[in-house]
């Protein structure tokens, strides 16, 4: 039976450019309480390339990681956008994009990440991942009973870098993160490619975003034509919903496959 995103790629408008956004962690790899950890399976990365290799369909991740690290976890051509660090960096064949206020609040960052280092010593499953230029906090393999003051506890901490205006925080689930107080966001990253999209090919685009994070709910925001695809159940700006990375995988073999997948070539 087709799913009611599939039917929507069915159904854009005739001429348009399909473009396949996708958040990494939770999306395409599973999430795990320690973020070292996932990487794009084999299968699933061999599905993103045989989509690459089809001349109707662009392909683009979004992902709060960084660059580099997004980058080395799906060892995908760069033919591919990879728009890291929740899009304040943005790569494409051998063009790259970086916020020019960025690296500014490179020290401000680093300050906070000796004042963060406590709790991944005092805490057990407390895991402070260190991206150089943000920080983020989890506490998925807390304790549950525990994991309330913890993120309490990196709020405190980080107060009063928040409160010098550098950097910003961003919640999300099990975890918060501290990165440069800049304005740009997933939402942002997504109205960037899609611009590019058009400059570069003359095509109207017609895009699916899919994540799984609140930090994609400014992506779902900024889809002006278009579907936004959230991978679990809450509360959500997105139009449609899939239920694991599992579906996710799914959409992706249909979309090698499908022969309704109309648009421009």
């Amino acid at each position: 039976m087709i799913s009611p995103v599939q039917r929507a790629i069915e159904e854009r408008p005739a001429g348009t450019r399909l473009v396949l956004l996708c958040d990494f962690d939770g999306t395409l790899a599973e999430l795990h309480h320690d973020p070292s950890v996932p990487m794009l399976a084999p299968e699933r990365r061999d599905l993103i390339l045989a989509l690459v290799a089809r001349r109707d369909i662009t392909i683009g991740l979004v992902s709060g990681r960084r660059l580099s690290d997004l980058r080395r976890r799906t060892q995908l051509p760069d033919s591919v956008y990879h728009a890291g660090l929740h899009g304040l960096e943005i790569e494409v064949d051998d063009r790259r994009w970086r916020h020019p206020e960025l690296e500014a609040r490179w020290l401000s960052t680093r300050e906070l990440a000796v004042r963060l280092s406590s709790l991944a010593r005092d805490v057990p499953g407390a895991i402070i991942e260190d991206k150089d230029i943000s920080l983020a906090v989890h506490v998925r393999a807390v304790e549950p009973a525990l994991r309330a003051e913890v993120l309490r506890r990196a709020r405190a901490l980080a107060a009063p870098v928040l409160a010098s205006g550098e950097l910003a925080m961003l919640s999300g689930a099990f975890m918060l993160e501290f990165l440069p107080n800049l304005a740009w966001n997933k939402g942002d990253a997504t109205r960037w490619i899609l611009d590019d999209v058009a400059a570069r090919r003359g095509d109207t685009p017609w895009v699916v975003f899919v994540g799984d994070d609140v930090t994609d709910e400014n992506a779902f925001a900024a889809i002006e034509s278009g579907v936004g695809v959230l991978v679990g159940n809450r509360p959500t700006a997105a139009t449609h919903r899939l239920p694991s990375p599992t579906e996710v995988e799914d959409l992706l073999r249909w979309l090698t496959t499908a022969d309704k997948v109309r648009g421009v070539s």
